[in-house]
């Protein structure tokens, strides 16, 4: 009988803490449809995946495909002209796209899985895992991020797979630092007390109080982390560490173009441009949520 009522006042308990979590999110929605920058920025990322989505079945060439137009300028036939390949540009940034948003997606999603894990396990256990698990944080945070992706790219090879891998190894403690940061102030509070009282394991604990209590601030890094890895990612196939051609990359043509920047300029500044468009997206998004998810910005807002 005392088993069945713990386990009836946990999941009473759980049931309470999902809704204060869904109003929470319900809040931030309304809140943030109200912020000019999570707005523009949800509109342009919005649009350049569905662009990226649509990549298929839109009427465009092939964008490895090698032709005898050389060179040519920005035309009906082909809106942002043609490289030194013959290849059409437009086709190439569209599906580079898809290349940049689905490696900065995954990469990020893989990081903010490791740094949630073991951010949140040195948080909320603290003692010896925690000394161990923030040395190794430490360790890696020392590092810029791009120059330890950049390190890991090259030793693993050019490769959509490896990119994906150097990204995440090398963003994972910017999560783990900002979840063990949370978990350490979250469990302390009253109803994780009530949990642990109440004789809840460990790890429902932590994923089922403490860890959706942290969701906001991981939600403001990932959105900024996106933006982040699609730098990074550029940046690598520019060097040649990134993707292996002929695959559509925007820093892989950066770096193509480089060579006809004054006989062509087109090759590299459309894109350029797009990547510039695509990160800004992102960090408007990451900035308006940061100011509506900041207690400190509430009397500011309105």
């Amino acid at each position: 009988m005392m088993r069945l009522r713990k386990g009836l006042n946990d999941r009473l308990l759980t049931w309470k803490m999902a809704g204060g979590v869904r109003q929470t999110i319900a809040d931030i929605l309304e809140r943030g449809g109200r912020n000019v920058m999570v707005v523009l920025g949800f509109i342009i990322i919005m649009f350049m995946i569905l662009i990226a989505l649509l990549a298929p079945v839109l009427p465009m060439a092939d964008p490895t495909e090698l032709t005898d137009e050389l060179l040519l300028p920005p035309s009906s036939d082909h809106w942002f002209g043609t490289d030194e390949n013959g290849r059409d540009v437009f086709s190439r940034v569209v599906w580079g796209a898809r290349v940049s948003l689905l490696v900065a997606t995954l990469a990020v999603l893989v990081s903010m899985v490791i740094g949630i894990v073991l951010g949140l396990t040195a948080g909320y256990f603290g003692g010896k895992v925690d000394y161990i698990i923030t040395g190794t944080i430490d360790l890696f945070w020392t590092f810029p991020p791009f120059l330890l992706a950049l390190a890991f790219a090259a030793a693993l090879g050019a490769g959509l797979f490896n990119v994906v891998l150097a990204i995440s190894i090398s963003y994972w403690a910017g999560f783990a630092r900002l979840m063990r940061g949370q978990a350490l102030s979250m469990r302390e509070r009253q109803f994780v007390e009530a949990s642990r009282a109440l004789g809840a394991k460990h790890w429902r604990i932590m994923f089922t109080h403490v860890l959706p209590n942290c969701i906001a601030p991981l939600i403001v890094w990932a959105s900024i982390g996106v933006a982040d890895a699609i730098t990074i990612e550029s940046s690598l196939s520019f060097l040649g560490v990134g993707t292996k051609p002929p695959t559509p990359s925007w820093g892989w043509m950066l770096q193509s173009g480089m060579l006809h920047l004054s006989s062509a300029p087109w090759i590299s500044t459309f894109p350029g441009v797009t990547m510039v468009f695509t990160i800004l997206g992102f960090n408007l998004l990451g900035d308006g949520l940061r100011d509506v998810l900041d207690p400190r910005m509430k009397g500011l807002r309105r």
